[in-house]
C-alpha cells in the first residue's frame, strides 16, 4: 500500500473511532484521538473508495484498576494491517486478535497459572475490527489473569 493510501486509510479510521467514541460514554478518549487526527480531504475520500480502507482496524484499548473502566490507568490506539498505533506490542496484539477472529471474548492464550487473589482489572476496546464495530468491556480477577488470557492485546 502506498504512503498516500496508507495516510488516507489512517485518517479515515481515526475519524471513525472518534465518531464511535463521541457517541459512547468514553468521550474523554475521543478528545485524545481527535487531537492527533489530520483533517479529512477529498484525496482521502477518493483513496478510501479505491482501496476499501473503511474496512480496516482501529481500536482504542484501555486498562483500569478495579471493577470500573474509569479512570483508565493506561490507554493505547491499535491499528492492524499494518500493525501500529501507540500500542507497545502492536504486531503481537494484531496477531493474537486475528487468531481469535477479532473477538475479544475468544482470546484464550492460557500462558500460565495465576492465584485466585481478587484485585480486579477492567479493560475496554472500542472502535473497528476489519470494519466491524467493537465495544468490549471485561473485568478480570487480577492482572495475572488478564495477562494470561489476553496476552499482548492489553499489554499497554
Amino acid at each position: 500500500m502506498g504512503a498516500t493510501r496508507l495516510a488516507a486509510a489512517a485518517t479515515v479510521l481515526l475519524a471513525a473511532v472518534g465518531a464511535v467514541e463521541v457517541a459512547a460514554p468514553g468521550a474523554a478518549l475521543a478528545a485524545d484521538v481527535r487531537a492527533t487526527r489530520p483533517p479529512m480531504t477529498a484525496t482521502t475520500d477518493a483513496a478510501m473508495a479505491r482501496d476499501g480502507s473503511a474496512t480496516g482496524t482501529q481500536l482504542v484499548l484501555t486498562v483500569a484498576k478495579g471493577d470500573s473502566s474509569r479512570p483508565a490507568q493506561r490507554r493505547a490506539v491499535l491499528t492492524c494491517q499494518p500493525a501500529g498505533g501507540s500500542h507497545r506490542q502492536a504486531y503481537d496484539a494484531c496477531t493474537e486478535l486475528a487468531k481469535a477472529g477479532g473477538k475479544f471474548d475468544r482470546l484464550q492464550l492460557n500462558g500460565g497459572v495465576c492465584t485466585l487473589q481478587w484485585d480486579p482489572v477492567t479493560v475496554t476496546a472500542t472502535g473497528r475490527w476489519k470494519g466491524r464495530k467493537v465495544a468490549y468491556r471485561h473485568t478480570f480477577g487480577n492482572a495475572c489473569t488478564l495477562s494470561t488470557t489476553t496476552g499482548a492485546v492489553f499489554s499497554l
